[in-house]
Parts: structure tokens; sequence; C-alpha cells
């Protein structure tokens, strides 16, 4: 299965290390993308299209199996990706569920571009961590917004640097709670 993700996520790899800064920013984009998705839906709910090529984001048919929401989330997807070097990070949210999901991969070690996104005081302006933990050599980060609690995210990436680079490496789903 990881062998099956890491082949499929090879259609759109991210970036050498070459380009942590560039790896860093597309993650920053891509969570920003999300937050805005989720905090403001008056900026696609007239023309989603619209939505990606304001955020920067290219539009996409569809993302590999591997990189989709659980099944459950399933539901009036939407399909972008954060463009970095050769590569990227999808982006997919839905007009009928309130959340956003991010995942990358590839032949690059993405795990120092996460830990530095995550790191950054920009990010801790927009997200206060609420929990951490570790399984199967990924590392999880639970998230709460500080511009709404109703919103909170998991973000996942391998453990330790210098990992192989044959599954992802970096997945994120941004949740807004509803009271539903």
């Amino acid at each position: 299965m990881i062998g099956t993700a890491a082949l499929l996520l090879a259609i759109a790899p991210v970036a050498g290390q070459a380009d942590a800064g560039s790896n860093v920013a597309a993650i920053d984009r891509a969570v920003a993308a999300c937050e805005r998705w989720l905090l403001d839906p008056a900026s696609w709910s007239d023309d989603i299209a619209a939505f990606g090529r304001a955020e920067g984001l290219e539009p996409q048919d569809r993302v590999p199996d591997v990189a989709l929401p659980p099944p459950a989330m399933r539901m009036a997807l939407h399909y972008w990706r954060v463009p970095v070097g050769k590569g990227g990070i999808y982006v997919t949210t839905s007009d009928r569920l309130p959340f956003c999901h991010l995942s990358g991969g590839g032949p690059a070690d993405l795990q120092p571009a996460v830990a530095a996104a995550v790191g950054t005081p920009a990010f801790a302006r927009h997200w206060r961590q609420t929990g951490t933990g570790e399984r199967a050599g990924m590392t999880s980060w639970r998230f709460v917004s500080t511009a709404d609690p109703a919103m909170t995210m998991t973000l996942s990436s391998p453990a330790s640097a210098g990992g192989p680079t044959d599954r992802v490496q970096l997945l994120a789903t941004i949740q807004y709670q509803t009271g539903n």
C-alpha cells in the first residue's frame, strides 16, 4: 500500500531539497487557501474556479485515490494543486461538507519543510497546537484556529527527516465544526 501511495503521488512530486523554501511556501499557501475556503464561503460560493485562481491554485480534474480525503468526506469535491518546482501539493475541498484536505509526496523529503512551516511565527498566529502523537513513523499534530475555535486541523508528516520517500510526505485535514 505504501509503495502504491508513492507511485500515485509521483504524478505530482514535490521539488527536491534544494527547494526547501519553496516547499514551506507551498505548504503555507495550501493551508491559507483552506482557511479562506472554510472561513469565507463568499470567496467561492458564486464562482469556485475564481477561488482557485485568487489563491494561486491550479485546477485539477481529479487527484490520485491516495491523495483523496477519507471516503466519508468524498462529497461534492473540488481539486487543485499548489504548484512548487516540478510538483505540488493537492488541495481537495467540498462545497457540501466543511473541510479541506491536503496531501503531498514524491521523491522529496517534505518532513523538514513541514516542520519549518509549523514552526513559523505566521503559522503560530493562525494555529494553536493542542496535541501531538507518533504512529508508524509519522508525526501528527492537532491544531485549533486562532481565528475561530470551530476550525481544527490534523497535520501529519514523517517523524524524522531523511526517511523513505515512498509514502505520503504531507497529509492534513482542516475541518470546521458547524454544530449540526
